[in-house]
């Protein structure tokens, strides 16, 4: 069963927690075998069963979100089938439904990480390009938006997953569909993302260059300080301390006004925490050889995070981080956190971060 529908995800999630049927059915107040049912498609979850789910399994509301029910909206399954085969029927109750299922593929992949949700996300945007091409006039904004939106996500997920042409890609398609439409925080999000991509290849110098040309005027502020702290990076990756340290307190500023400031913060950027920045700044530490101060910063960040993320191949990198700063000042440290790095790995079915789980193991045991 793939694990992108209600029952193979709930199997998914229910074993990364450790959970048995048995266990798992205790915690709903429901049977082992109803639960059974439900996870081998046997049976349809309600409304209340998949938020009892949710809550025993910390997903904030990810199982809910693959409800195969009609949305808040009206717009059901059917209807959305429908709108894929004649994508010149589209209206804005299907724009709403299908912005709904973004977000749910968002937060899916907060919790049970890429690898879980890319295939389904890059099959929905077969559909996605073709409403583009047929959208009527009077809703061609909504429509490029939606698009815009699903092509960065669809960037992300590649480039997290290894893909890292196809991520690039679809960065450059958010970034064409975001000017046709004069969307100046989604093509400053995708400069930022393919900075980000340059950096996961190694390309410092590509990676400063496309972060300081993300910190585009127009931008909303949260846009701005995530490209800002990751100019910082660039800074620290090439031994640049004083320019570092300058760029992360100008982007925790504009991380600070942001989240005073709710308008500027783009729904893409719905994790939007300054809890991020104290990771940001242990990360570029770390690049500064600054081991202790990064060792504290990251475990400071990380002890902050939603615990429902915690599976998430993202959250994963940066506890191969806090591994990365143990080696150097607490050893004994380093092996209980690749440890729980492994297990995160083993989860969510990450390559890129076993690779790296493999490699730090190396070199603890050298």
């Amino acid at each position: 069963m793939s694990a992108t529908t209600f029952g193979g995800m709930l199997r998914q999630l229910r074993e990364q927690r450790g959970l048995s049927l048995r266990a798992l059915a205790n915690r709903i107040h429901y049977s082992h075998a109803y639960v059974w049912d439900i996870e081998t498609g046997r049976k349809a979850p309600t409304p209340d069963l998949a938020r009892r789910l949710d809550d025993a399994l910390d997903t904030d509301g990810a199982l809910t979100q693959l409800l195969p029910t009609p949305t808040d909206h009206g717009v059901d399954v059917d209807r959305l089938a429908y709108i894929a085969k004649s994508p010149r029927s589209v209206d804005q109750p299907t724009i709403d439904a299908l912005n709904t299922v973004l977000a749910g593929q968002r937060r899916l992949e907060d919790v049970a990480g890429a690898t879980m949700v890319r295939d389904t996300v890059m099959t929905q945007l077969l559909t996605i390009e073709q409403l583009v091409v047929d959208a009527r006039e009077s809703l061609r904004h909504p429509v490029i938006t939606l698009a815009s939106q699903w092509a960065q996500f669809a960037g992300w997920l590649s480039a997290t997953t290894g893909h890292h042409q196809q991520g690039r890609s679809w960065y450059l398609r958010a970034m064409e569909w975001a000017t046709e439409i004069g969307d100046a925080d989604m093509i400053a999000t995708a400069l930022s993302m393919r900075g980000h991509l340059a950096w996961t290849l190694g390309e410092i110098k590509p990676m400063l260059a496309l972060s300081r040309s993300a910190q585009w005027p127009p931008a909303k502020r949260a846009v701005t300080a995530n490209a800002v702290q990751q100019e910082a990076r660039a800074y620290a990756i090439l031994g640049d301390a004083t320019a570092c340290d300058d760029a992360l307190d100008r982007a925790e500023d504009l991380a600070t006004a942001a989240v005073d400031d709710p308008s500027q913060i783009p729904p893409w950027m719905y994790f939007y925490d300054p809890t991020l920045f104290v990771l940001q700044r242990g990360l570029a530490y770390l690049c500064l050889g600054r081991h202790d101060q990064a060792a504290q910063l990251l475990n400071r960040g990380l002890a902050k995070l939603p615990p429902e993320t915690r599976y998430s191949d993202w959250i994963g990198w940066y506890v191969t981080r806090l591994a990365r700063a143990y080696l150097v000042v607490a050893p004994d440290l380093a092996v209980s956190t690749i440890d729980e790095a492994r297990r995160i790995a083993e989860s969510n079915g990450s390559v890129t971060l076993t690779t790296e789980v493999c490699r730090i193991a190396r070199e603890l045991e050298a």
